[in-house]
């Protein structure tokens, strides 16, 4: 990349116009800049750290392919709309700022390219009036969004902002609807949003456009917030340290990622690459899924191996299955649940919305358990993907969801019940796979998948089997009892038709061997995944209704009357209902009787 102080950018006459003197020591730390490769390239203190601002053009400089960008809308211009006075004409401010920064105004917005991959990029320049928003950059920002979506190019959108333009009035704040619609249009036709959020980043265009993005990513300890940090100090008085940053949005999940100058170019060109995604998954020959071989343990034991303190989670799997994983946090209500692990990862040449139950085994007790806010990070994935048809992988390992008042309150029956309905709803292929204990509703919320498959000692429970001897038998000690009488196994799953497929596991289970447990799960969702992106999306749909419509099918009318008056006469008799079994298929369906004396076979 050339240095920074190379470039040139034009002025309001045309003519090139040198780029501001660099500093000679850092605002922050004092450090001497003279010579700093880091300060040359991407204006970061090399010592600690400091982000400097950058102009429009620099910052497209540090982007984009060299030579790639071309303005446009640059002759959509509306001076001074309201003839607003002060103690300097608004319109001799717009003059001057055009001249000291070589821009018409604030949004300079156009189409280039990040190594090779086109796209409409916008840029927010603070230095015009503080980057802030009237009616000639609303306009142009919604210009660039339908641009866009006419020609099915993703958005990147580099902000750097204090909001509405007070000098335009309720005009300057209509353009908040005004780009807001336009990014609906570009958002149905499934082509994604990046929004860069560099200091400062506040006012309507946060609260706007800028929290409508599919991916928010900031630069280090950038200003972010609707309010700006004086109406902050002067309503709380002293804030806590690094209050209304980038890191503290990204420890809300308010954000997906803090990205150091010198990186986002790189990161910005993984994400389209993942999101703009075209390769699928094609098997050279038939993927019948055939018998996995299966390890005779009894229940109780299966539930032990499943609990593991060794257990690879979610993110263990994540990392050794995919090459390369941009991971979503948040569920933008200020809440991030750690366990729940969501991303688009790269998984055998193909870009996949995988998300994740991460259950750390460390025996915590609340370890395991998940959040509302979990089920509305994995709902928010979950429309992600089907915005940018992506297959999704879920991988499933929790205690179940976490039952106390405080969770209760935060709408944890409202968020597990919308996250199975929207998982039900997806439009694109849907993988679930019970990687080690599958606990309840919890569960099922990430479960009602095209595909279900388990690991070998993987378990899938109702209720775990120690609450349920205390339940019904009035002892904990019962357990391993009620494990086998629950048909919790991968092995009672896969006869009950709950799942499709299990599969091995190496030696005496995943937690000997990380490596190879990945592997072979990564090798087991790639077959299903191949398979089902065979069906058509419409087929797919009505197969994933039949398919839990279906679940534990009743009876018909004769054999449910039948079933019922024997019930009652085994009960009457000494209630050994539990000999008689159904027997063979279809027309030849038959009841057997077992070994009953009074009953004649």
């Amino acid at each position: 990349m050339k240095s920074l102080k190379t470039i040139l950018r034009r002025s309001e006459s045309g003519e090139p116009e040198a780029l501001a003197p660099a500093h000679e020591q850092c605002l922050s730390c004092g450090a001497d800049l003279e010579g700093s490769r880091s300060y040359e390239r991407y204006r970061v203190c090399h010592s600690c750290g400091f982000h400097f601002h950058l102009s429009a053009h620099e910052r497209l400089a540090s982007l984009l392919d060299a030579g790639s960008f071309h303005e446009d809308d640059r002759g959509v211009t509306a001076i001074d709309p309201l003839s607003f006075h002060g103690k300097q004409s608004y319109r001799s401010r717009i003059i001057s700022a055009q001249r000291r920064t070589g821009l018409t105004e604030s949004a300079l917005t156009g189409t280039g390219s990040i190594l090779g991959r086109d796209l409409v990029i916008g840029v927010l320049d603070f230095s015009f009036l503080g980057g802030s928003i009237g009616v000639v950059a609303g306009e142009r920002l919604a210009r660039a969004f339908e641009k866009a979506a006419a020609r099915r190019l993703p958005v990147v959108v580099v902000c750097s902002t204090s909001g509405t333009r007070m000098q335009e009035g309720l005009l300057a704040l209509m353009q908040a609807p005004r780009v807001a619609a336009a990014v609906r249009k570009h958002s149905k036709s499934r082509l994604p949003f990046i929004a860069v959020l560099t200091d400062p980043t506040t006012g309507s265009a946060y609260t706007g456009f800028v929290n409508l993005a599919d991916i928010l990513i900031a630069e280090p300890n950038a200003l972010l917030g609707y309010a700006a940090l004086r109406a902050l100090q002067e309503t709380e008085g002293d804030l806590p340290l690094k209050a209304h940053t980038s890191e503290a949005h990204l420890q809300r999940g308010l954000i997906d990622a803090v990205v150091p100058r010198p990186q986002l170019r790189d990161s910005l060109a993984l994400m389209l690459d993942l999101f703009l995604n075209d390769y699928t998954i094609t098997a050279a020959r038939d993927t019948r899924p055939g018998r996995s071989p299966h390890t005779q343990r009894a229940a109780w034991q299966q539930v032990q191996i499943s609990r593991h303190e060794l257990r690879p989670t979610a993110t263990d799997f994540i990392a050794r299955m995919t090459t390369s994983f941009i991971a979503l946090r948040g569920d933008r209500t200020g809440q991030d649940d750690p366990a729940i692990v969501a991303g688009v990862g790269s998984l055998g040449g193909e870009a996949v919305m995988i998300i994740g139950q991460n259950h750390a085994h460390s025996g915590n007790a609340s370890d395991g358990y998940v959040r509302a806010a979990g089920f509305r990070k994995a709902e928010r994935a979950l429309k992600l993907a089907g915005k940018l048809n992506l297959p999704v992988v879920t991988l499933i390992d929790t205690a179940g969801a976490l039952p106390t008042l405080e969770a209760e309150e935060a709408g944890l029956g409202h968020a597990i019940a919308q996250c199975m309905a929207t998982m039900l709803d997806s439009p694109v292929p849907t993988i679930a796979v019970v990687t080690g204990e599958g606990n309840s509703e919890a569960a099922v919320a990430l479960a009602v998948a095209d595909r279900v498959l388990m690991l070998d000692n993987a378990v899938y429970e109702v209720i775990r089997p120690e609450d349920a001897a205390t339940i019904l038998y009035q002892e904990a000690g019962r357990a391993g009892e009620a494990a086998e009488r629950l048909r919790l196994t991968s092995h009672d799953c896969l006869k009950l038709g709950i799942i499709d497929r299990t599969i091995a596991e190496p030696g005496d289970g995943a937690h000997t061997d990380h490596a190879e447990a990945a592997e072979l799960l990564r090798r087991g969702i790639l077959r299903e995944l191949s398979r089902i992106q065979r069906t058509r999306p419409k087929r797919r749909l009505e197969e994933r209704y039949a398919r839990y419509r279906e679940t534990g099918s009743t009876r018909s009318w004769l054999r449910g009357r039948l079933e019922r008056r024997l019930a009652h006469f085994f009960d009457r008799i000494g209630g050994t209902w539990d000999r008689v079994r159904w027997r063979g298929n279809g027309a030849r369906r038959r009841m057997d009787f077992g070994e009953h004396p009074d009953i004649p076979v």
